[in-house]
């Protein structure tokens, strides 16, 4: 069994003794099946943000920042997927982002500039497109899913990146966002916790039990709203939550939407996948502080019933550990 990962069988609350049952109340599969899961459409959403087309419709913006790129001739597809500046910070098959900036200067100074991301989808590749076949899935190709993911989010009030221009041609997409001015994320804070140290120098590690209670009270917050909107992550590790801005204000942001995927009636099987990620990555935690993110992600006391979802919840980060083990991730 994975170092700290959630134990199925006293997981049901032995070995966090403050926690207690409440016979009274439903499990889980009713309680997570009572919450409200609408989401706007996504013309809505994009109506939201002023989105402006051009380039005949390949490229979108989102207009507060059309000023920017305009002034750098980025006004179609073709010009800012072939950019030539930035920095690579990640490449994974048929994409590759980089860190690029851009000129944007104001009244008190000239010089100023503002940092984006740019992701480039290249044609994908046929294994990227049958492989998800194999197991009755459905192939996720190109950058249109992140942006839509990326609107969504902001029109539900999900805390998220930026969104700035999306466009497709000829089997190319891309996507840019806006630099959230930090790349410390949750896993940082966990792991400094753990370690009491700290790579960033404004997160010194801090055995304050009232900020750790905090921050699991936010993080459960953020999934159930997630997950009320019908939206479930794929990828809901820690390290896909950035801590923004000042640390008092727990200013948290989901990032990394490539696979988030919405339905009307979320299946609990995608609320399980997403909050065994989220144990897996939280596992030089406590078992008693990711039981009280369960408990506080599921808005009630635990019940008898809620012994069989901590036990697939905890197989499930098992089996993460596992694979992420055996593949070196």
């Amino acid at each position: 069994m994975a170092e700290g990962t959630l134990q199925p069988e006293s997981a049901t609350l032995p070995c966090c003794p403050s926690l207690s049952y409440d016979h009274g109340r439903p499990g889980p599969a009713t309680q997570l099946a009572s919450l409200d899961r609408t989401h706007a459409p996504v013309a809505e959403c994009e109506a939201r943000i002023q989105i402006d087309e051009l380039d005949n419709g390949r490229l979108i913006v989102n207009r507060p920042f059309r000023g920017i790129l305009s002034a750098q001739g980025l006004t179609t597809f073709e010009a800012l997927y072939t950019f030539a500046g930035g920095d690579e910070v990640r490449r994974v098959k048929s994409r590759r982002t980089v860190r690029i900036e851009l000129p944007a200067p104001t009244a008190h100074d000239a010089t100023a500039v503002r940092v984006f991301y740019l992701k480039r989808h290249e044609p994908p590749r046929w294994s990227e497109q049958w492989r998800p076949l194999l197991n009755f899935g459905k192939p996720i190709l190109g950058g249109r899913n992140e942006w839509q993911a990326i609107l969504k989010f902001q029109a539900a009030g999900i805390p998220t990146m930026t969104p700035v221009a999306f466009g497709e041609s000829q089997g190319r997409s891309l996507v840019l966002t806006e630099d959230l001015g930090t790349d410390y994320t949750l896993l940082d804070w966990a792991q400094s916790v753990a370690n009491n140290s700290s790579r960033h120098a404004d997160f010194a590690p801090t055995a304050d039990e009232a900020q750790k209670r905090t921050v699991i009270h936010r993080v459960a917050a953020l999934a159930r709203r997630m997950h009320a909107v019908g939206a479930h992550h794929q990828d809901f590790y820690l390290n896909h939550i950035l801590w923004c801005g000042d640390p008092a204000d727990f200013d948290f942001r989901v990032i990394d939407l490539g696979r988030v995927g919405f339905s009307p009636r979320l299946s609990q099987r995608w609320i399980r996948k997403d909050l065994a990620q989220l144990d897996y990555s939280a596992r030089t935690l406590s078992c008693a502080d990711r039981l009280r993110f369960l408990r506080l992600y599921l808005g009630r006391p635990f019940t008898r019933s809620d012994r069989e979802l901590v036990r697939k919840i905890a197989r499930k980060s098992r089996h993460i550990a596992s694979h992420s083990a055996k593949h070196q991730l």
